[in-house]
């Protein structure tokens, strides 16, 4: 009997942990299944846009549009806010979303800062290191010169640029910031040199070239538009592939059509703290979608003189590779570059 008994409870232990193992392992493999489940129900709570730049600035002013529109379209439940996170040329608002590791609720907009700083700061990449989710608005932008110069083209521009090498002057926001590329491409497809004057920011810069200090500015078409329709500046040409066909802007030729090749804009979009849950990564993908689809968003698009077209989350990491390439291209070239 003794000896039955023992072979009996043997027996039993052996179910025992037979039967743990088994729940212990249903559970270490059932669990990224449920996190995925969640995850794709949406955040939980409140969610943060971090941007790098000040309110009123562009960046900051497309995601409270992107805030406003997902909510008043009720495509996202909880509330987003915008939270500007300024210093270090956008490092101080990368950092932050890189530190919340695998969080639900912190999404960084994105916008060139995010790519050049690194460039020209010699510090290591951080687009790459957040989690893609899309690309959704871009931007086009214009050469622009004063009201009372005497150019009647960017021909003409670069034509008096060529007999007074850097004695024309361009204002623009920060070293190595986008007007500074603009103006290094223009420089390298005219066979010129411009000065060029950075500025903490594109206000001060566009205040400069309104106080006349200087002869060149570049801005996007919906700051350009208002000076021009103003009379404050005179168009030299739009940097785009071919004329936009907007009513407002038929009319201004490309710089390409006046035998300067220099073809460039900028873009925005949204990215998540590294580790975000794919499903949650869809999840904002999906209604991000719908949200460039509503009759609000178009509106404030063509208001904007911007394009909408939608890079999804499994094509915005190759994009967003491109425009870095292209990046560290032209600030190499421009001596820049300390990657």
């Amino acid at each position: 009997m003794r000896k039955h008994c023992t072979v009996s409870w043997y027996a039993l232990c052996n179910t025992v942990v037979v039967v743990g193992l088994f729940m212990l392992a249903f559970t270490l493999f059932a669990l990224p299944g449920t996190m995925t489940a969640e995850a794709a129900e949406g955040p939980k709570g409140p969610v943060e846009i971090t941007v790098g730049t000040g309110a009123g600035g562009t960046p900051d002013i497309i995601m409270r549009r992107v805030a406003k529109i997902l909510g008043d379209e009720k495509l996202v439940e909880q509330p987003i806010v915008i939270q500007n996170r300024t210093g270090g040329s956008w490092m101080v608002a990368v950092n932050w979303v890189l530190s919340k590791k695998g969080g639900y609720d912190n999404l960084m907009g994105i916008a060139a800062p995010v790519f050049t700083t690194p460039i020209v700061q010699g510090l290591k990449n951080a687009y790459d290191q957040l989690v893609p989710i899309s690309v959704f608005v871009q931007g086009d932008l214009m050469l622009l010169a004063q009201p009372d110069s005497p150019f009647k083209s960017l021909t003409d521009f670069v034509d008096a640029a060529k007999k007074n090498p850097r004695g024309l002057k361009f204002s623009g926001s920060q070293t190595g910031g986008t007007d500074q590329m603009v103006v290094g491409l223009l420089e390298r497809a005219g066979g010129v040199k411009f000065n060029y004057i950075p500025y903490d920011s594109g206000s001060l810069a566009t205040a400069s070239f309104l106080g006349k200090n200087v002869d060149g500015l570049v801005l996007a078409l919906d700051e350009a538009m208002p000076l021009i329709q103003s009379g404050k500046v005179k168009p030299l040409a739009v940097l785009t592939e071919k004329r936009r066909t907007n009513k407002e802007l038929k009319d201004f030729p490309t710089a390409k059509e006046q035998g300067i090749d220099v073809v460039f804009g900028q873009f925005w979009g949204l990215s998540g703290a590294p580790g975000m849950d794919p499903a949650l990564v869809k999840w904002w993908n999906d209604r991000l979608l719908k949200m460039t689809a509503t009759k609000a968003w178009k509106d404030a698009i063509d208001a904007n003189f911007q394009r909408s077209d939608f890079i999804d989350h499994t094509k915005a990491a190759s994009y967003m590779d491109n425009g870095y390439k292209q990046y560290l291209q032209v600030l190499r070239d421009l001596g820049l570059a300390k990657q």
